[in-house]
């Protein structure tokens, strides 16, 4: 009984762990921002135009 409480518990962490580690900055790196400072809601465009 103890060594399946083990087994699960280790689950659990690596699935947390290659949530946090390895899913989540695989997928926001796709996603990512435009390059403006403040996440493309800028009016003057992708281009450092000094009004922000």
């Amino acid at each position: 009984m103890q060594t399946i409480l083990v087994i699960i518990t280790f689950i659990i962490a690596m699935g947390y762990l290659l949530r946090k580690f390895v899913w989540t900055p695989v997928f926001e790196s796709r996603n990512a921002s435009s390059g403006t400072l403040d996440g493309n809601k800028t009016k003057c465009g992708k281009k450092d135009c000094g009004c922000h």
